[in-house]
């Protein structure tokens, strides 16, 4: 069984889509070449799979993937049975250079090289905030269209800089983006400090002090205005930075849990679970064999 992915933009370099309904028990899936672009996949709702050569990402709801960057490449995206809702954002080769390509110093190293020098781009994590954000843009675009649809494109952009960029020194990806942008509201300025302290425990109280709210409305703040608390946080932002690590291949499942600020490997493999819906090396291997999938 196939399924559709009904596009509502197309131009400029730039290509918005969605992938919503229910699935039946036989599951189902979508294929489609890369033609050059790289795609973001945005798992809203739902369970599957997204592959392509080498590569093989379980996507569970509240995860996205990166992918794409060779013309003859085909990626397929597998949805389980349940109610589905995905977003997806083809960006060309041309619109990334025009927009972050001018100074690709201040990229994350792995796109200004792909950039440079062509080859597979592939990787998968957790939504954050940034990714949460653009993804009730796309859908309220496709729903809307208008000046929806001019935000939506807006979000793009600025989710690329934060995603993307690193500073000028080198750090974080999105270290460089504009603080006003970062820092518009003490929510978000919270949530950001969070991230850039993934390995230290979490202090309320100085936290609070920092973004200017007391303790107590803060926390409110964040559980309302964001559906999750701020313990909730930290574990998704540390499970998603342990997860990039990982897919880098750069560390091992101890290294990424120490680098995250889990001192018990079984405290970081539950963490790991709750948040994935596999343990981390489970997780490791549907990746590796990812390689063997006749897509």
């Amino acid at each position: 069984m196939s399924m559709d992915v009904t596009w509502w933009r197309n131009g400029g370099g730039i290509r918005c889509g969605s992938m919503s309904g229910r699935v039946a028990s036989a599951g189902c899936r979508f294929r489609e070449a890369s033609a050059g672009d790289v795609w973001l996949w945005l798992n809203r709702s739902g369970s599957g799979l997204v592959w392509g050569p080498g590569e093989r990402f379980p996507v569970q709801p509240g995860m996205y993937a990166l992918t794409g960057g060779v013309e003859e490449d085909e990626w397929t995206c597998i949805r389980y049975p349940g109610i589905h809702r995905m977003e997806i954002v083809r960006l060309s080769r041309e619109w990334l250079s025009t927009h972050l390509g001018k100074q690709p110093e201040w990229l994350h190293p792995d796109l200004a090289k792909w950039l440079k020098d062509g080859g597979r781009l592939a990787f998968c994590g957790l939504m954050g905030l940034w990714e949460e954000d653009l993804g009730t843009a796309l859908e309220k675009g496709a729903e809307e269209g208008g000046g929806a649809a001019l935000l939506a494109e807006a979000r793009i952009l600025e989710w690329a800089a934060v995603r993307l960029y690193r500073g000028k020194t080198g750090g974080e990806a999105g270290a460089g983006f504009c603080s006003a942008v970062r820092g518009r509201d003490p929510v978000r300025r919270a949530l950001e400090t969070v991230r850039a302290r993934l390995d230290q425990p979490l202090e309320l109280t100085t936290l609070a002090k920092e973004v200017g709210l007391a303790p107590h409305y803060l926390s409110r703040r964040v559980s309302a205005e964001t559906g999750l608390t701020l313990q909730r946080h930290l574990r998704r932002m540390r499970i998603e930075r342990a997860c990039e690590w990982l897919a880098s291949g750069r560390m091992n499942v101890t290294e990424a849990a120490l680098e995250v600020g889990y001192q018990s490997l079984s405290h970081f493999a539950k963490a790991f679970r709750e948040e994935t819906g596999h343990g981390p090396q489970d997780w490791l291997k549907q990746r590796k064999n990812g390689a063997a999938v006749d897509a």
